[in-house]
């Protein structure tokens, strides 16, 4: 039986992790969820909304939206702020020129004045900074043979990559990750005129927007990660930028020994991996032809 909280059709994912990670993991059949402060990339998720652009260029571009909309009004405005359907309204039932002149009239004027944006703006750069810490985000990866991702996240070929099972019949938090996107273009959200188009949208849907666009996109550099996300959030009894959340002895598939892990946790990880049934540990070696090879390790 298919979760029907299943987004995607793939059978698993790949964590990359230090083997320290990894005996954590297996000891307590866990998985680490990091705020995106501990992320390694300073320019993945942003430490600050709407950096470099001011409350004016903001204003700026949400009165030449509004304009738009005023002349133009669009046949259905479901999609726009309350506020602003009422406007869309009332210009329907009394669409005259001067009608129409009042309103941008008194738009203008609003931008020539000390712009209101500005406390809003700086509220919510607040509030995203006061977010962040809370935030939790599982990354995964497609593959387990990156050689750039077993250096940067399993400690230099000493760790370990672990598979992890999408199983239905547990409904797995992973059924819903999301695949990072690896746009060429700046996303709308770090632009004056994407915050404009933001502010237009009924709230609820410009969060989700904004939380989107923030945790799931990435520089086209990281595209080679083929990266998957799920997010969720610090829980009350919690501290710290790092959270271990329990995981089903089933869904932890193949676990994959780096070519460089110490001797003494190697032998750990393997009496650890006894525990799940679903898991078989594989050696890695580097060949000649500088591929990795994978190596069941049998008995």
């Amino acid at each position: 039986m298919i979760s029907p909280n299943r987004t995607h059709e793939r059978k698993s994912f790949f964590k990359y992790m230090p083997s320290s990670t990894a005996e954590i993991v297996l000891s307590n059949s866990t998985l680490r969820w990091s705020s995106p402060v501990e992320f390694n990339d300073p320019f993945d998720v942003p430490r600050e909304l709407a950096f470099d652009i001011t409350p004016k260029e903001i204003q700026i571009a949400l009165v030449d939206n509004l304009v738009n909309l005023i002349n133009n009004p669009p046949e259905d405005p479901r999609g726009l702020a309350p506020k602003i359907q009422i406007i869309i309204q009332v210009l329907k039932q009394n669409p005259t020129e001067e009608l129409k002149r009042e309103l941008i009239g008194g738009l203008k004027d609003e931008v020539e004045r000390n712009s209101p944006a500005e406390d809003g703006l700086l509220a919510i750069k607040q509030q995203w900074q006061d977010f962040l810490p809370n935030f939790r985000i599982l990354c995964l990866s497609e593959h387990y043979d990156k050689a750039s991702m077993w250096y940067h996240y399993a400690d230099k070929y000493s760790g370990v990559v672990l598979e992890v099972i999408c199983a239905d019949e547990l409904d797995s938090a992973w059924l819903a990750a999301k695949k990072v996107e690896y746009p060429e273009e700046k996303p709308h959200v770090y632009t004056a005129e994407g915050w404009a188009q933001l502010l237009l949208k009924p709230q609820e849907e410009a969060v989700k927007t904004i939380l989107h666009t923030c945790s799931c996109t990435k520089s086209p550099d990281w595209s080679y990660e083929d990266e998957w996300r799920i997010s969720s959030f610090k829980r009350e009894n919690e501290a710290g930028l790092v959270s271990d959340y329990k995981v089903s002895k089933h869904e932890l598939g193949n676990l994959y020994l780096g070519p460089h892990i110490h001797a003494e946790m190697r032998e750990k990880l393997i009496l650890l991996a006894a525990n799940y049934p679903n898991m078989k540990v594989f050696e890695t070696q580097i060949g000649f032809d500088r591929e990795f090879k994978f190596i069941e390790k049998q008995g």
